[in-house]
């Protein structure tokens, strides 16, 4: 009605039984009532007080025994693709003549490289949401410190599919792990 959503996103046809909440507010869930908790590329776009705040949430809502699964855009991989070491996977024509430094700024994602042509009324609600920018990157050693410091244990690395969530394939996409796209780390709550 107020047209502050893309087009193309408007069209998608979402499912009667997804749940749409601020992730940045409590999770409306009991206490110990889910079996697993996923996330991918999420956190990331949360600054770091409230990523922790999240998982804290998550900690909350798993049931003992409990399994959450995060997938990150790494950060480790983006700084060795800058320093040379390892690309992501073949880069696009386009991307060759790039300088080092640009292509680390947009494999960041903290911002868009030029100011938003959207209408006004989306620009303002951009600003006051700011979902799209990254705001605070990953890697292995820190997502799972993050994941530690709410109470979860067991925390690990784990490859695409492989995973204490039975059926993990039904909702993870192996482009976002794959080839330096992102790291993804475990724990259970005790």
């Amino acid at each position: 009605m107020l047209h502050v959503l893309p087009k193309e996103k408007e069209a998608v046809p979402w499912s009667s039984d997804i749940l749409i909440h601020d992730i940045r507010k409590p999770l409306p869930f009991r206490d110990n009532s889910a079996d697993a908790v996923y996330a991918s590329h999420v956190l990331e776009h949360l600054y770091r007080e409230q990523g922790q705040q999240l998982a804290r949430e998550c900690f909350r809502v798993l049931a003992p025994g409990g399994i959450v699964r995060l997938v990150v855009p790494d950060l480790n991989a983006i700084v060795r693709e800058y320093l040379g070491e390892q690309p992501f996977g073949e880069a696009p024509p386009s991307q060759k003549a790039t300088p080092p430094g640009d292509v680390l700024n947009e494999r960041l994602l903290m911002r868009w490289p030029s100011p938003s042509k959207r209408s006004f009324v989306l620009k303002i609600y951009e600003a006051m949401q700011d979902f799209h920018s990254h705001k605070w990157m990953y890697d292995e050693q820190s997502l799972a410190a993050l994941l530690r410091s709410a109470g979860f244990v067991d925390v690990m690395r784990k490859n695409y599919a492989e995973s204490q969530i039975s059926n993990i394939t039904d909702v993870e996409d192996a482009s976002r792990i794959a080839n330096g796209a992102g790291v993804c780390v475990e724990g259970r709550k005790p």
